[in-house]
């Protein structure tokens, strides 16, 4: 039997399936077989009948969508006229990639696996349904099932499996050229995704206008409405933008000082020509850049290491001590010390560098591409409305900073550097639909705690504007303080007082007893009910960890209450709800 040539291909809406697949493909090379990498939509699909073995990494999006890059394939595969026997020739396997907090969890993936095998590919091993929400995260399936995987490919081909996941040379994944005799480039101090944007339409510069805090400043937690300028702008309520950000002057001076301090003499100031190989060079990465400008643009400083890094640190060190941990950090038997030593107390890899000096000293710039990863675009739900702003998008954004055992404080990287960014400005962004399907002729039920309101202000101001009138519109929101934390509190005033929308709000610790959204549901029932007898929809935005649940059992007790119906009919109604795009949630 000939060895077979693996096709991977992705779909993901923010580039974490894409990570997946270029270690697919590290571990295909290690045993020596062809593969390549693509995005779904990207790949040619009139040569899928003659692949011997595709392997899927999937994410799902919103509702239970299909990610962007991913909406031509599916649409493909969905046609009636392909005959059951179309891909009989074809092996695969899937890979999902999800979070349980979801009602739809992993739904993408579990709807192409099946399609597949409607059409008569044949699955080498079970669908891995890989949960975010899990302790190790992805990493909690996605090990086990590629060696699954793997070994299932060279138990068919007669392959060795011997050097799947284990020491080995170190696969490349680009040419990684330093420029020695360069001067440095005048555009060193640009934004590296400028020049992206003379070659990808759908990138969007926007100019700061504003950027105002709307919590107190002796509130624990900083809240910022960021007003961007972007001329001629178009897009819908429920509409969401992609931001990439950057690495702080301080994160990036720690690293070259880490580097620096263990031997590994690097210019932040060297010129850097990266040129593909086999894996597809990103858009970002052709231009020729200094190594500071990937350093703050391109590598995400924040990132938290994977078994997979812990795999290449410990293939490179040459200290007994750190090659023995390291090694260990890459065993199924080492995945807990890895989860504590990582996870829990959410050590970046600056950090772990720090604490394996030996190993650290023993890095360079062509290794630093392999265990660097690079800053995932953070989504944001849009907070305005254009027909309310004219060339404008505003973002509603909590600025996340926590403490965990280690000395220095954690902090989200796009979030902070959200908050620098002053009046004049500019970050680039791209816009997409969002997930939330508002339709405008029902009565409509928005529950939107916290920074949850940012989408239901972009509705509730677009509506004003096209029908003058939000008497049909029933918002509850929740915040801690009614005079700390009411997020834009004179356009909630204006809408109800000209526009007569109907608003609860949950202010938690205004009173001894706390009162959150699900409990306003419950005071306001009668008025839930009428909206829903009404042919109602209901809306929900906001963090995924209690309050959907509390909201939709108190949605069960509505229905329960006023129809007469027991529990589990009055549950199989918001189910049906659900099923019908008539009970939307968008959660994070």
């Amino acid at each position: 039997m000939s060895e077979p040539k693996i096709t991977i291909l992705y779909g993901s809406e923010t580039g974490t399936a894409q990570d997946i697949a270029e270690q697919i493909w590290k571990t295909s090379k290690r045993i020596n077989l062809k593969s390549s990498v693509d995005a779904m939509d990207d790949y040619k699909i009139e040569h899928i009948q003659n692949e011997s073995i595709i392997i899927f990494i999937v994410s799902t999006a919103g509702q239970g969508d299909t990610p962007i890059n991913m909406k031509n394939f599916w649409k493909f595969f969905l046609r009636k006229s392909l005959p059951t026997n179309f891909l009989s020739s074809v092996k695969f396997s899937v890979l999902g990639l999800g979070d349980s907090s979801f009602e739809k969890f992993n739904f993408a993936a579990k709807k192409l696996n099946k399609r597949l095998l409607q059409l008569g590919a044949t699955e080498l091993v079970p669908i891995g349904l890989a949960d975010d929400q899990h302790d190790l995260g992805i990493d909690a399936v996605f090990g086990s099932w590629l060696e699954d995987v793997f070994s299932e490919i060279c138990q068919q081909y007669n392959l060795s499996s011997q050097s799947i996941l284990t020491d080995h040379e170190i696969v490349e994944r680009f040419n990684v050229n330093i420029l020695t005799n360069e001067a440095v480039p005048d555009n060193s101090e640009n934004d590296i995704y400028l020049y992206e944007t003379q070659i990808n339409d759908a990138l969007i510069t926007g100019t700061v206008i504003d950027n105002i805090r709307t919590t107190t400043t002796d509130h624990f937690q900083d809240v910022k409405l960021i007003k961007f300028k972007v001329p001629e702008i178009n897009y819908l309520p429920g509409d969401i933008i992609y931001i990439k950000a950057k690495n702080s002057d301080e994160q990036v001076n720690k690293f070259f000082n880490i580097l620096n301090n263990n031997g590994v003499n690097i210019d932040p100031n060297m010129v850097i020509q990266v040129s593909e190989k086999e894996i597809k060079l990103p858009t970002v990465l052709k231009p020729k850049l200094t190594l500071k400008q990937i350093v703050q643009q391109y590598w995400d400083l924040n990132f938290k290491p994977k078994r997979s890094t812990m795999q290449i640190l410990a293939q490179i060190s040459e200290n007994e001590l750190e090659k023995e941990k390291l090694f260990e950090f890459t065993t199924s038997a080492g995945q807990e010390d890895l989860f504590n030593y990582i996870n829990r107390p959410r050590r970046n890899i600056i950090e772990v560098m720090n604490d394996f000096p030996h190993t650290t000293s023993k890095l360079n710039v062509k290794l630093l591409f392999e265990i660097m990863s690079p800053i995932k675009p953070r989504a944001f739900s849009i907070a305005s409305s254009s027909k309310y702003t004219k060339d404008e998008i505003h973002l509603l954004v909590a600025i996340v900073r926590y403490k965990t055992k280690l000395s220095e404080p954690r902090f989200g990287l796009c979030s902070n550097w959200l908050a620098t960014l002053k009046s004049g400005d500019e970050a680039i962004f791209w816009i997409q639909k969002g997930t939330f399907k508002f339709n405008y002729r029902k009565p409509m039920i928005l529950v939107g705690p916290g920074t949850g309101i940012a989408p239901f202000r972009s509705l509730l101001l677009d509506k004003a504007i096209v029908d003058g009138d939000l008497s049909s519109c029933l918002v509850f929101f929740g915040c801690r303080n009614k005079e700390k934390d009411y997020h834009c509190k004179e356009d909630f005033s204006l809408l109800t007082d000209k526009f007569n929308l109907k608003l609860y709000c949950a202010f938690s610790r205004d009173q001894p007893d706390k009162i959150y959204v699900q409990h306003m549901i419950r005071q306001q029932n009668k008025i839930c009910w009428d909206f829903l007898q009404n042919d109602g929809n209901i809306y929900l935005a906001g963090n995924c960890k209690n309050m959907p649940n509390a909201v939709r059992e108190e949605f069960v007790n509505v229905i329960k209450n006023f129809s007469e119906l027991d529990k589990d009919k009055a549950e199989n109604y918001i189910r049906m709800l659900e099923k019908s795009d008539k009970y939307q949630t968008e959660t994070w």
